[in-house]
């Protein structure tokens, strides 16, 4: 059988965009409406989500990253899609991706 190629993906960030790419590693809670035991309420645990994309801002209570756009080619106006507000009390971990 011939190999199969993998298609590059490339993860330049592009200069038209003034954001830097990040790795946002957090914890959020975790809900549950249906009847449990005490052991299966003791096995409940915290989700750790995962957010890869561009930083938008960052203050002492919030960090806001999106994980598309849309850039306007006349009037260079951008949009933002995927958007995340997280507490930074919640934040794990961020990294910036180069």
């Amino acid at each position: 059988m011939p190999r199969k190629r993998r298609k590059a993906i490339n993860t330049i960030t592009t200069p038209d965009i003034p954001f830097q790419k990040v790795r946002v590693e957090w914890v959020d809670c975790v809900s549950d409406s249906a009847w449990a035991t005490d052991k299966d309420f003791n096995k409940m645990k915290l989700a750790t989500p995962v957010n890869e994309g561009w930083l938008y801002s960052k203050d002492k209570s919030s960090v806001k990253v999106f994980a598309s756009y849309d850039l306007d080619p006349i009037s260079k106006e951008m949009t933002y899609g995927d958007r995340t507000m997280i507490p930074t009390t919640w934040i794990v971990k961020m990294t910036k991706i180069q």
